[in-house]
């Protein structure tokens, strides 16, 4: 009646398809490295995290005076369409919508970022 594999894995909490097991890691490994990236444009510190609210763990952006600006779920829905913003070169828009952000906003946190930047350094001198 259904098509369902017989064995399954536990990765970060999830049961995957023990013949997808690889697939996975590989993807999730990339948007990992995808959502660190992004984040590190406009957060001062991005963290790999256990998500309250949320099944598993997930990357999270914060201010220098500990804000959450930015978080992305790391569970195998999200990273599933993450990968296909990736594909379609849409990742950072992508990014931006899980959060509730637009292009406008996301201008607005770069200029924030930078003037937090700034005081840091003038702060230094």
């Amino acid at each position: 009646m259904f098509n369902l594999p017989d064995k399954y894995v536990e990765i970060d909490g999830f049961r995957i398809p023990a013949d997808k097991a690889e697939e996975y890691k590989r993807i999730r490994d990339r948007m990992i490295k995808e959502a660190e990236k992004f984040f590190r444009t406009f957060c001062e510190v991005v963290k790999r995290e256990k998500l309250v609210d949320l099944l598993g763990e997930g990357i999270v952006g914060y201010s220098s005076t500990g804000e959450m600006l930015a978080r992305i779920s790391l569970d195998p829905f999200e990273l599933s369409a993450m990968n296909v913003a990736l594909q379609r070169k849409k990742i950072k828009e992508y990014m931006l919508a899980t959060n509730g952000y637009d292009d406008d906003d996301y201008k607005q946190l770069l200029k924030e970022f930078d003037e937090r930047k700034a005081e840091r350094k003038a702060k230094k001198q």
